[in-house]
């Protein structure tokens, strides 16, 4: 598959860094090529580089973006690729190429990929089984028309969006190697003969409404929900860049003041959250009385 590098989705990062292709970074006009990487904590802590691990452990830590880089295996640094907001916009880019790697010679046949990729979701799969159009028919029916994210009855986890369905996680919890996106028409049928039926919608985590502050668990963030909805995190466990500068391996973390909006999403993964009033008591009103 042809990607274009200026217009790339969420998705297509994610096939492409499972893929065997080599994509072409332009970083400061110097041009990196590599393997493209789903940036996570285990590679920003294993940067050789002092200062860009922390930058890319911090990025991690207090931001809901997504984040690829493009290994470079001659130097064996990280070089940044492509990031995504928390929805899912491309907020800067810098892949100027991507390439398919040379195979081993060995034609790839999509049907027995496909047919493959079922079985291995969801062994009791049987794609062999003749399926008139009625028995589809009735599959459909049963299928959640919202979009969303469905877990079926096998274990394994599906996003739903329009008229495509895509494996998110198989029944051992693991994310699939190929995620083939199917039809609904063919997502019913291969569903009726995987045991799938029936779906159980996946609904996000409901955040608190009662404004005011709120703590994460192990009191290392502190929220404020205002009366519009909006959530700002107030102040935040952080390195002291004074005392890395001297010992990178010895910092403590020290409490450091934010201020700025961040996304339901962001709340939502430091859930479950605890109401606070950080000492403070609630003024007594006023008691005015004239005097004449």
């Amino acid at each position: 598959m042809k990607y274009d590098p200026k217009k790339l989705t969420y998705g297509d990062a994610l096939r492409i860094s499972t893929a065997n292709m080599t994509v072409t970074v332009n970083v400061g006009g110097v041009h990196v090529t590599g393997k493209l990487k789903h940036l996570d904590m285990d590679d920003a802590l294993a940067c050789d580089d002092p200062a860009l691990r922390d930058l890319m452990a911090l990025s991690l830590i207090i931001t809901d973006n997504e984040y690829f880089v493009v290994r470079d295996d001659d130097k064996g640094t990280l070089c940044p690729a492509i990031r995504f907001d928390h929805d899912l916009n491309v907020t800067w880019n810098t892949i100027i190429s991507i390439e398919e790697n040379p195979d081993d010679g060995v034609e790839l046949d999509f049907d027995d990929w496909k047919a493959t990729l079922v079985k291995v979701e969801t062994p009791t799969a049987d794609e062999d089984k003749p399926t008139d159009d009625t028995q589809a028919e009735e599959w459909e029916k049963q299928l959640p028309k919202a979009n969303g994210f469905y877990k079926a009855a096998t274990g394994s986890v599906w996003l739903h969006t329009g008229d495509t369905w895509t494996p998110i996680l198989d029944h051992h919890g693991n994310v699939p190697p190929h995620a083939l996106q199917q039809t609904t028409e063919a997502f019913a049928v291969s569903s009726g003969h995987s045991k799938r039926f029936p779906f159980e919608r996946l609904s996000e985590k409901k955040l608190p409404t009662r404004p005011g502050f709120y703590r994460n668990k192990d009191k290392t963030n502190l929220y404020h929900l205002n009366s519009y909805g909006v959530w700002k995190l107030i102040a935040y466990m952080g390195p002291d860049f004074d005392l890395q500068m001297k010992d990178p391996w010895d910092s403590p973390l020290v409490p450091v003041f934010g201020g700025e909006v961040v996304s339901e999403r962001r709340v939502r993964n430091d859930m479950p959250l605890h109401y606070c009033t950080l000492g403070l008591k609630q003024p007594k009103e006023a008691v005015c009385e004239a005097n004449f």
